[in-house]
């Protein structure tokens, strides 16, 4: 049975990472990953987040929203 353009990707995806990082533990898999992945899943909680308020970081033009980024209210830590 051949292999899916998808998962001949994904093995090719794997192949990369081992030549580029050449992990030896555990730790450095997961450094490696951590590294790929982080500017993915900020990038994409970025444009979330833009999404969910209406505008750009940034953004100084009049809003449309009461929500903000950086809002004024007291914050309250779950210890």
């Amino acid at each position: 049975m051949s292999k899916s353009k998808q998962e001949e990707k994904s093995a090719e995806l794997a192949k990369q990472i081992l030549e580029n990082y050449q992990p030896e533990t555990v730790e450095d898999i997961q450094n490696a990953l951590n590294e790929i992945f982080r500017p993915m899943f900020e990038s994409m909680l970025k444009g979330e987040m833009n999404h969910h308020l209406g505008y750009e970081s940034n953004d100084k033009t009049e809003k449309e929203t009461e929500n903000r980024r950086n809002g004024s209210l007291l914050q309250s830590s779950w210890a």
